[in-house]
């Protein structure tokens, strides 16, 4: 009897105990916090970034390294349209330093430490991450709208369309059904199934899935191997963006093109259709523009147009950009002054999809 008062009396202390909160308070479509409160090691952050991403890592991390240089890559090759990219380490500063020391241009990006770890509370903690690399994308109205692997097609994906206006990650994780299916039909060679699908995705915003349509383009020119509905395809996409006013889209196109590493075949002529358009839709006077001009020139082998082009991408960067566009132009020089083409840094190139499921290890250090 005395057991069962005590067992009852456990249970309604129970009952009337508050109830811990197990949501997480920060997710994708919350506002970010401040990173104030950080030391920097490397750089400052930019006042004029457009879009952030914070990411968190480690020296000792093992995944943290292997995606260095696709941040590295993805920040030389966009911070022009205004990305900024800080790495967060909660490591001391004489662990640090001498890492990126070592890795020099290889790690260009800001970094900084967070010795009382107060950074990492309000964006690891709050949001119930426990494994690095993580990386949150903050988009231009400040409100993050990816959390999770820096080396994921989707973070790439964030942060591109987000420089542009255009990610919604809503509409995105919507798709990601239709997305899968139409892969899937592509495997089995049920080729008018998968088109259907990706067809269904970007009717559901053509802004937001410009990169599903260079998807489909892939598929007609290196699975299909149709080149002559490839063309058509092609031209009808630089219509559609030509129409929509969409510079990054067309940009994305005139590599895809020529250049991406990700195609069996190029169609150069096309490449340079899509990338004059977007000049003339720019006025001339954008930076971007230009230097997708250059690429295009480059991988016709017309490589004095590619440097004047590039020369003025320079130009007409803003001083804190200019440094990002050198390294393209060094290399189109060298292959104007050998008349062959040679290794042109990652950042002139299409990034290619990872090929592995992306690694991450407890957030502590070991």
């Amino acid at each position: 009897m005395r057991s069962t008062i005590l067992a009852i009396s456990i249970l309604a202390a129970l009952a009337m105990a508050p109830v811990q909160d197990a949501t997480p308070k920060l997710a994708v479509g919350s506002v970010a916090p401040s990173i104030d409160g950080l030391e920097f090691v490397q750089g400052e952050p930019s006042p004029s970034a457009k879009v952030r991403v914070v990411e968190f890592w480690a020296t000792w991390c093992g995944p943290c390294r292997q995606s260095i240089p696709h941040l590295n890559e993805l920040y030389q090759a966009q911070c022009g349209k205004g990305l900024d990219v800080i790495g967060v380490s909660d490591e001391a500063r004489a662990k640090v330093e001498p890492f990126i020391r070592k890795l020099g241009a290889q790690m260009s990006y800001a970094v900084a430490i967070d010795p009382d770890k107060l950074i990492n509370a309000a964006f690891m903690g709050a949001s119930g991450q426990n494994g690095i690399p993580c990386a949150f994308v903050i988009g231009q109205d400040g409100k993050i709208v990816f959390i999770g692997h820096p080396m994921s097609d989707e973070f790439t994906r964030a942060v591109k369309l987000s420089l542009a206006g255009r990610y919604d990650p809503v509409l995105s994780a919507k798709a990601q059904p239709l997305l899968e299916a139409a892969r899937r039909a592509i495997k089995l060679k049920n080729f008018q199934d998968g088109y259907r699908q990706y067809d269904e995705v970007i009717a559901m915003g053509p802004e937001v899935f410009t990169d599903v349509a260079l998807e489909r383009y892939r598929v007609i020119v290196n699975e299909e191997k149709n080149i002559a509905a490839s063309k058509l395809y092609a031209q009808a996409m630089i219509l559609a963006f030509v129409d929509a006013k969409d510079l990054s889209a067309l940009s994305d196109l005139a590599i895809t093109l020529s250049s991406d590493p990700r195609m069996r075949s190029y169609d150069n002529d096309l490449a340079l259709t899509a990338a004059q358009v977007m000049l003339e839709a720019s006025s001339k006077s954008d930076p971007s523009a230009n230097s997708t001009l250059a690429s295009v020139f480059y991988a016709r082998g017309e490589f004095a147009k590619a440097v004047e082009a590039q020369k003025k991408a320079i130009r007409l960067a803003e001083p804190s950009q200019k440094a990002s566009f050198k390294p393209t132009l060094d290399a189109y020089e060298l292959a104007l002054k050998r008349g062959v083409k040679g290794v042109l840094p990652a950042t002139a190139m299409a990034p290619s999809a990872p090929s592995t499921t992306p690694a991450t290890v407890p957030a502590h250090t070991p």
